[in-house]
This record gives structure tokens, C-alpha cells and sequence, in this order.
């Protein structure tokens, strides 16, 4: 009779090793995930502490996947595309700060040509099992150690090949009225600016400059009414004259809702859960309208 002992390495054996490569700069961020996820997980993973390490990591290891967490090049869609290089179909998650993924930000990612994102209560073990379940699928085809499965399209949450368009088309949640009123361009500036000034508390003007400009280049493109709004290298934001008393769209303030969330993003490379800080903050409807997403 087997011993429990001798079950678990039989089972063990049949759990075929996948190759991982985790993108993250952060060494107690790198411990954090690697203690969410399955030791039969573990066996194949590697780590890429940079870009250009990554770039090297996928030229000499082949992975199955990339789990991309945050890393020194902020360009999602060059980060993809540097990769796709190497390695065409290679999956590429994006790991986000984010409870919950809303629906423009999941676009944002797939047109910048990752394959999905998950938030942090998301779970790595189901995406390793799916990997693991498409690799035995194929595994009668071709070697593991030369085929690129799974592909991006086995492991998006939704098809990859589904008409995307412009991001900004494919907003569906509808944008928080503020007690029943129409929103303008000046109730957004002005919540904006109440972010701002609780931000420059933790940050200082010229790092949090730093922050909203990298992300609204990030998004600028897929979110055109973003192009209408700026920020100065001292924080301060302002936008078009004509937009200040304009109603805005239930597409414009999901646009700045984005903005946001990729400002706080950036946050919490310095302060833990950094939206939390601010949503505990004595914020107006406004502020608190923008922060509906993260």
C-alpha cells in the first residue's frame, strides 16, 4: 500500500513544469507573489528584475508565460511589443494593484497588446492551472521545451480575436451622476485638484508631476478626451477653457477615472494600498467620484 508520501510525488510527477517568468523590481513584491502561488507553480519559475533583463530572460529561457508586475519601462504597449519580438504568441499578464478590473482598463491592456490583467484579488493559481491543463492538452503534438502554448488567445479572459476598436468606444459602465446633477469639466479640475493637494502631503509636487504626466501619455491615445487635460512638472493640472463648463460625457469621466487609477498605481510603488489612504481622506463627491474605479 502506498504511503501518502509516495501518492503526492506520483502526483506531483504528473503535473507538467511550466516555464514562468515573473517581471518585478520590488524583491518583497516578488516574495508576496511567489507565496500566493502552488509550490507544483514554483518549479519552473524565473524572475526578471528590469527590462532589459526580461528581454534577455525571454531570448534564453522560452516561457510559457509572462506575469508583468512593475518593472523600470512604463510603456505597456512597447513592453508587449519588445516581447512579441522574441517570441510572438507569448502570453504576457498584467499583475495591477486594482480589486476590481473595470471593463476600460481590461481594454486598455489588450489593445496594448498584453493578453489580460488580473487585480490583486485575482488568482495566479487559476491561471497556472489553466497553463498547466493547455500544455497537457498539446503535450502529444510537440516537445514541451519548443512549443510556444499556450497562446495569448487560450488564456485572455474574454476572445482576443473580438473587434476592439478605440478603447474609449468600449466603455460600458456607466459614469456615477453626483447627487442626480450633470457633471462639468470644473467639478473634475476641481477634484482633481483636491487628489493633488492630499498627494503632495505623501509625494511633494515634483514626483507627483512625475506621476501624472507618465500615465497620461500612457493613455492618451486611447482615451482622446484625455489630450483636453495636462499636468506641470509641479502637479498642477488644468485643462481646456472650453471643457471647464461642459457636460461631460459618461466616456469623459471614465476617461479621467483611468487617469486616476493609473496615478494611483503609480502611488503604490511608494506608499502600500495608497487608494485606501485616500478614500479614508475628508474628499467632496468630485474627488470621490474619480476614485470610483480604484
Amino acid at each position: 500500500m502506498l504511503t501518502s508520501t509516495e501518492i503526492k510525488n506520483m502526483l506531483d510527477a504528473e503535473l507538467p513544469t511550466i516555464r514562468v517568468l515573473l517581471a518585478e523590481s520590488d524583491p518583497l513584491e516578488i516574495d508576496r507573489i511567489r507565496s500566493t502561488i502552488n509550490r507544483e507553480f514554483q518549479v519552473g519559475m524565473k524572475v526578471a528584475k528590469s527590462y532589459h533583463e526580461l528581454l534577455a530572460s525571454i531570448e534564453r529561457e522560452r516561457p510559457q508565460l509572462v506575469i508583468l508586475g512593475k518593472i523600470d519601462r512604463s510603456s505597456y504597449s512597447e513592453i508587449a511589443q519588445e516581447c512579441h519580438k522574441i517570441q510572438t504568441s507569448l502570453p504576457i499578464v498584467l499583475l495591477s494593484s486594482q480589486g476590481i478590473i473595470i471593463d476600460s482598463f481590461r481594454q486598455l491592456v489588450k489593445t496594448c497588446g498584453l493578453t489580460d490583467v488580473i487585480g490583486k484579488n485575482g488568482s495566479l493559481n487559476q491561471l497556472l492551472q489553466k497553463l498547466a491543463e493547455t500544455i497537457s492538452e498539446h503535450s502529444d503534438l510537440q516537445p514541451l521545451g519548443k512549443t510556444d502554448l499556450p497562446t495569448r488567445q487560450n488564456l485572455t479572459s474574454e476572445p482576443l480575436g473580438k473587434p476592439t476598436g478605440s478603447v474609449a468606444q468600449l466603455i460600458r459602465q456607466p459614469a456615477a451622476k453626483l447627487l442626480g446633477q450633470p457633471i462639468s469639466g470644473k467639478m473634475m479640475l476641481a477634484g482633481l485638484e483636491e487628489i493633488v493637494t492630499i498627494s503632495n502631503n505623501y509625494f511633494g509636487p515634483l514626483a507627483q508631476g512625475n506621476y501624472w504626466r507618465k500615465t497620461h501619455a500612457r493613455i492618451v491615445d486611447e482615451f482622446p478626451f484625455i489630450a483636453n487635460w495636462s499636468a506641470d512638472h509641479f502637479s498642477k493640472i488644468d485643462c481646456q477653457a472650453n471643457i471647464l463648463e461642459r457636460e461631460l460625457t459618461d466616456e469623459d469621466i471614465q476617461s479621467l477615472q483611468v487617469w486616476v487609477m493609473m496615478f494611483v498605481e503609480e502611488c503604490e510603488r511608494i506608499v502600500v494600498d495608497y487608494r485606501t489612504t485616500l478614500k479614508n481622506s475628508n474628499l467632496s463627491p468630485s474627488a470621490k467620484n474619480l476614485l470610483a474605479t480604484s
